[in-house]
């Protein structure tokens, strides 16, 4: 196989008239790897969870030139103190909605991913030298652990800030010191840390991580000179490596970083009020522990116990700093399933650099079969053309399914809501599916919601009662507690509910029903 050096060289240099003419089997497997990337946003719906109500928000910030402090979406909570961290998403979301609705949200999203995959995979193909082997591990492997968490939302817009992170500490990690500390940093990109630190804070929650990533490496890189210190002895030598000082700048710096948003110091309270929450951390179900029964879980611990595997096998010792990034982060992912995405991304770069440590010898003298340039080239025409067919100005026309074709999720009560909004005597206080109310706060903004996924806004106690009227218990009771008069039931997700209205047709007038989706009116509300 070919060096890191000149394997480097086939996948980044030269004009792109000259890379078209002496297209690499190298190249194809990068470009397979992202283009699926691509396609896995492109053909996902957009679900109406958070998508909408931070759609919403961004709508409203626009509008007043405000961050709003209390809730102004619900009638439960009304007038509450709401502490809106995303902002800097949100009105990203809404400014590319202005410019060109679902379609560019959903084609942003794609160039996101693969801009964020692409640069994990020159993560792996920068320490391993094997393009190869990385491209097979994203698609293999990165992929399907990551599908579950792609939804349009600021978590996404945060993933390749946390990707960038590793990116740059990799770099640091690598260098062989010397110079000033200025030169140091604009070499390794460490200036960078503390500037993505502060967009991060204004976008979403887990800006945090990139802290705990730099005071991690720092610990890493501490304990594994003071063992090669130990081992060597005092005539031995050492790798020459860049101070841990630059650490602890950076790690400063980012912590600063953190102060530039709105709420000040408050976001950091935020974070922890957010993670400490029982209604987050016992009812939701992506802030639950990841379970087997569930598929998606259950190929995060197939990847799990792959890494295993392979880090006991391994012909090389990883590095300190990576197997405690990786160690927290798998801990953090076993409390929660969305936290899942990080620990796979910085995962993948350590068990790449294993695996390469099998290859037998490490440095041949024939380089690997790189293909035919115009069978390259066709591959590669082939899944332009999928990705061409998958973009979301294209494919609503094309009689997909509505699994892959439809530009938002089956779920989104579309048709309900416009049911809704035509009633002169709609109902004043709506009892609805939770992601219905995330769509209402966008659509029918004037329409007061019950709740939405704003978890953290909404007390325990009405999350338990939503429950219980979902699952159809105790209905009458909560439903005059809250003096509900109308109820917006999802047929898949709430059917005892529905049930339960359809069974009283003297008290509930029913106004709307389609395959997912069914509208009940109080009598003489």
């Amino acid at each position: 196989m070919l060096n890191s050096s000149s394997q480097r060289t086939s996948v980044t240099g030269g004009s792109l008239g000259e890379r078209l003419r002496r297209l690499r089997l190298d190249d194809v497997w990068v470009a397979v790897a992202l283009v699926l990337v691509a396609l896995r946003a492109l053909l996902t719906p957009v679900p109406p969870y958070d998508f909408w109500w931070h759609m919403a928000t961004g709508r409203l910030i626009a509008a007043t030139g405000r961050i709003p402090t209390v809730d102004g979406f619900s009638y439960t909570r009304a007038g509450e103190p709401f502490f809106n961290q995303s902002w800097l998403a949100q009105l990203l979301m809404y400014g590319l909605h202005t410019l060109g609705g679902v379609p560019l949200l959903i084609a942003f999203q794609a160039l996101l991913l693969a801009g964020t995959y692409g640069l994990l995979l020159r993560l792996c193909i920068r320490r391993t030298g094997a393009v190869r082997l990385s491209a097979g591990f994203l698609m293999l492997a990165t992929m399907p652990a990551s599908f579950d968490n792609w939804m349009v939302r600021p978590q996404t817009y945060a993933l390749p800030l946390f990707v960038a992170y590793l990116y740059v500490l990799e770099r640091w990690r690598a260098d062989g010191g010397g110079d000033g500390l200025w030169r140091r940093w604009r070499r390794t990109g460490l200036w960078l840390l503390p500037a993505l630190g502060a967009a991060w804070v204004n976008l979403h929650g887990s800006f945090v991580l990139g802290g705990a990533l730099v005071g991690l490496t720092f610990l890493g890189e501490a304990l594994g000179r003071w063992w090669e210190g130990r081992a060597a002895g005092p005539a031995g030598r050492t790798i020459a490596r860049p101070p841990l000082t630059d650490l602890l700048l950076a790690g400063a710096l980012v912590g600063g970083s953190w102060l530039l948003n709105p709420g000040g110091p408050m976001v950091i309270g935020y974070v922890r009020g957010l993670l400490g929450s029982s209604a987050v951390t016992r009812l939701v179900t992506e802030w639950s522990p990841p379970t087997i029964r569930e598929p998606n879980s259950l190929i995060f611990f197939l990847f799990v116990t792959a890494g295993m595997a392979i880090l006991a096998y391994s012909r090389r010792r990883p590095p300190p700093s990576e197997m405690l990034v990786a160690g927290a982060l798998l801990w953090l992912s076993l409390s929660a399933v969305r936290n899942i995405i990080w620990f796979v991304a910085a995962a993948t770069p350590l068990l790449v650099a294993q695996l390469a440590a099998w290859r037998e010898p490490p440095a041949p003298r024939r380089a690997p079969f790189q293909g035919l340039p115009a069978v390259n080239g066709a591959l590669v025409g082939v899944f332009g053309l999928l990705l061409l067919i998958a973009l979301p100005w294209v494919k609503p026309a094309l009689n997909l399914p509505p699994q892959v074709g439809a530009l938002l999720d089956a779920d989104t009560p579309v048709a309900a809501v416009e049911r809704l909004r035509a009633d002169p005597d709609r109902p004043e206080r709506l009892f609805h599916e939770l992601g219905y109310g995330s769509y209402l706060i966008w659509s029918a903004p004037e329409q007061p919601v019950w709740i939405d996924p704003r978890i953290e806004l909404y007390p325990f106690d009405q999350w338990r009662d939503y429950q219980r009227l979902s699952a159809g218990e105790d209905v009458d009771t909560i439903l005059a507690r809250y003096g509900v008069d109308g109820l917006l039931v999802s047929l898949e997700k709430q059917p005892a509910l529905a049930d339960y209205a359809r069974a009283r047709p003297e008290q509930w007038e029913l106004r709307y029903e389609d395959m997912h989706s069914a509208y009940f009116v109080r009598r003489g509300a």
